[in-house]
């Protein structure tokens, strides 16, 4: 097991991928500042989550089910952040582009504490409600609005 403790007050976040690819992953987790550690067998995989020191875990499609059969979590797909890249020159050929911003996102997004998450969910049904408000005025305008205009309309055809 690869271990980078670089930060103690959250849980980390566990790599299963081969071992250069979580290389890549688990720096690129510890330059934005979160904690990493990166496993590459299933023994691992089972012990690492066994331990509860985990926020969420980052793998393929393929061991998605696996991690999800060991302990309920988010599990963060790495594939759906590679993208084709058509290379235009002698010959067409095709890349894949790593879209590290959406992946740095989305970890994010899972990462961050349920409280915090659900005070940002509270201060948007606030606004909504604000907004809900304002389309319950809006709707009662356009009700007396559309009321005044069919009453004309039944007393022009009565004319």
């Amino acid at each position: 097991m690869t271990s980078h403790p670089e930060i103690k007050t959250q849980k980390s976040i566990l790599v299963f991928l081969p071992r250069r690819a979580a290389q890549v992953i688990v720096s690129k987790l510890i330059e934005h500042g979160y904690g990493a550690n990166a496993v590459h067998s299933v023994p691992e995989l089972f012990d690492a989550l066994r331990s509860d020191s985990y926020c969420l875990a980052v793998t393929t499609r393929p061991d998605i089910d696996m991690v999800r059969n060991i302990k309920s979590m988010p599990v963060v797909n790495l594939e759906v952040f590679f993208h084709s890249v058509g290379i235009i020159g002698d010959g067409v050929t095709s890349s894949k582009q790593f879209d590290g911003k959406a992946f740095l996102e989305r970890v994010k997004a899972l990462s961050e504490p349920r409280s915090t998450r659900s005070a940002a969910i509270h201060a948007h049904t606030a606004a909504n409600a604000n907004s809900s408000g304002a389309r319950r005025q809006m709707s009662r305008w356009w009700e007396a609005a559309r009321s005044y205009l069919d009453s004309r309309a039944r007393a022009g055809a009565k004319k």
